[in-house]
């Protein structure tokens, strides 16, 4: 077996964690779970992303097994309503399943042009 695909493998399913950095300021790092949890995110949300793009008019931000929403607008009004009905479509998409998100790890994130 080819070396460099038996340390990716190692690496891949070893303990994983996000580290983000805005504007400066560390954010706390995340574990990102199990190592097949890319893979399950993308075949059980297949379809979520183009629906939401589509019904609301935002687009789509993710890493490995999280989903994020981007939006813009003239004030932080119109962008928060936005964000607020991604969230809410994400949501009722995936109940309408028999499925569901962790709302407890949602975190907004406002970036302003000065």
């Amino acid at each position: 077996m080819n070396g460099d695909l038996t340390q990716w493998t190692g690496s891949f399913l070893s303990e994983k964690t996000v580290d983000m950095i805005i504007e400066g300021n560390a954010v706390e790092s995340h574990p990102v779970g199990s190592p097949v949890s890319p893979i399950i995110f993308a075949i059980y949300t297949t379809g979520l992303i183009k629906w939401v793009e589509e019904y609301v008019s935002a687009e789509e931000l993710s890493l490995v097994d999280d989903l994020g929403w981007e939006a813009t607008g003239s004030d932080v009004y119109q962008v928060v309503t936005t964000l607020g009905r991604c969230a809410a479509e994400s949501i009722e998409w995936a109940s309408r399943r028999g499925q569901q998100f962790d709302t407890a790890k949602t975190e907004p994130a406002l970036f302003m042009r000065r």
